[in-house]
């Protein structure tokens, strides 16, 4: 037996079992104002809870986990705001684009005298004048991002290095250890894939559960670890709302 797996009591981590139902119903969205479906992913039913499990990992681990400087991950942070102001840039202009192509279509079918063409014309000058704009706004918005990644990716890259290593250390038990974990509960870890309407299921008898995803967005990674008591009828949703919010460094490695 490895010592991970010695070290680690078995009953500290197992859940108290119940029985009960026979399915959870999960519903996925990304972005709370248009509660946007996130399909094609995939969510995981865990018969523990695997956080728990990684902080007493941690902790009896042979040397302490890294620790990021702070400076560090301010600049990450500070990287990341930089990133979504030039993807706000970028969107701003491209809509304008979109809207001129669009008269100049309609241009191409009407008559050049007509009163119509006239305003259609006048509007895609007023139009042309904002692309420009805009296009000095990305491009100014686009080299600050590049500035400030070029100054921060090699000390990134240097200390992802140096937590892969640790966690490479700390956590080579772990496949064992969750196999003795489930053998002990008699249970298995399922998984779905999410729907076009972000919806996953599994046949999950008993209880507790963790409903467990992870997804990326603009502002950071989303992470689920969310219990369940019971399979019930009614969907759980997993929303930002509901959801840990990792950014900075650890989301780039």
């Amino acid at each position: 037996m490895s010592k991970l797996r010695a070290a680690v009591p078995l009953l500290a981590i197992l859940p108290l079992l119940t029985a009960c139902g026979s399915r959870i119903t999960v519903q996925v969205t990304a972005d709370e104002a248009a509660s946007e479906p996130v399909d094609d992913l995939e969510v995981q039913f865990i018969p523990f809870d695997r956080d728990s499990l990684f902080a007493v990992i941690t902790g009896q681990a042979a040397t302490p986990e890294p620790s990021i400087p702070a400076d560090l991950e301010q600049a990450s942070l500070t990287e990341q705001d930089l990133r979504d102001r030039w993807s706000t840039a970028e969107s701003s202009w491209n809509n304008v684009r979109d809207s001129m192509r669009a008269i100049t279509t309609q241009l191409d079918n009407l008559d050049d005298r007509s009163r119509e063409y006239r305003e259609l014309f006048d509007r895609f000058g007023d139009l042309e004048d904002r692309e420009r704009a805009l296009d000095r706004q990305r491009q100014a918005a686009f080299d600050e991002f590049n500035e400030m990644q070029l100054a921060t990716q090699q000390r990134v890259d240097s200390i992802c290095i140096v937590i892969d290593s640790w966690e490479e250390a700390a956590f080579a038990g772990y496949g064992d250890l969750e196999s003795d974990l489930l053998t002990a509960l008699g249970r298995e870890v399922l998984a779905d894939t999410t729907d076009a309407d972000g919806v996953a299921w599994a046949s999950a008898s008993g209880g507790p559960w963790w409903v467990h995803a992870r997804v990326n967005t603009a502002g950071g990674e989303l992470y689920w670890n969310v219990m369940v008591d019971e399979a019930s009828s009614d969907t759980l949703r997993l929303e930002p709302g509901n959801a840990d919010l990792r950014q900075g460094v650890r989301q780039r490695c």
